[in-house]
């Protein structure tokens, strides 16, 4: 998925600090990635941006390939891995439509939204007043959504069943021109875009938070802080 622009970038400064012509200096350079990921779809995509790729380059020509036989962190859950595998290989059984069933007891089943949700946040977050404030137990397991909207509802009802009492924080969004504030600050509170918080952002002091985005310098995507 890479650019091959981004490696011919390393390539050209290997070569200028040691003053050679070899490829990457002669280097060797791991490159790691999962071969069951799927790339992200480009709307309005061409054929030709695939090209763009590591792979149909110089440098993906004289990669030489190694692919690990062992899934270290699959362990703990041989069956569950397996699984995935019969699935990513085609051979998992379908039923009368050709669909996958999904085994039971992978179902947290459906009464009511909000019954079901308990039931959802009781199996993956047992004990939750303990759970939240311990860092290993906290970022060892994690609440998939298809959209933003689930997410915020979800962090809702998390942040209601702790103990502690939540604070709100209100962002404030800045138009470049100063003209336009009072034009569109209420449309910019409304958005609710993948890199951005809430306008009214509920937290807990003392409870973990795993930053997305990397903003400020000194602090990367996946930061997990401590308020």
């Amino acid at each position: 998925m890479a650019k091959h622009k981004m490696i011919q970038a390393l390539d050209i400064l290997l070569k200028d600090l040691a003053s050679k012509r070899n490829l990457l200096d002669g280097k060797v350079i791991v490159f790691g990635g999962d071969f069951r990921q799927t790339l992200h779809v480009v709307h309005n995509g061409k054929e030709k941006i695939l090209y763009r790729g590591l792979l149909y380059s110089i440098y993906g020509i004289n990669l030489k390939s190694y692919t690990y036989r062992e899934n270290m962190r699959a362990k703990e859950d041989p069956t569950f891995c397996e699984y995935l595998m019969q699935i990513g290989n085609g051979q998992e059984i379908t039923n009368s439509n050709n669909k996958i069933e999904i085994p039971h007891n992978f179902i947290i089943p459906y009464t009511n939204e909000i019954e079901s949700l308990h039931q959802l946040f009781r199996a993956t977050y047992p004990n939750i007043s303990t759970f939240f404030s311990n860092l290993s137990s906290i970022t060892s397991r994690v609440i998939l959504t298809t959209k933003n909207d689930f997410v915020n509802e979800i962090n809702d009802m998390l942040i209601q069943q702790l103990p502690n009492d939540a604070k709100i924080y209100t962002a404030i969004d800045e138009t470049l021109e100063a003209a336009d504030q009072c034009q569109f600050e209420d449309f910019l509170h409304n958005l609710n875009h993948a890199n951005l918080v809430q306008i009214d952002f509920e937290k807990i002091v003392g409870y973990i938070v795993a930053k997305l985005k990397s903003i400020l310098e000194g602090l990367c995507n996946g930061t997990i802080n401590m308020s």
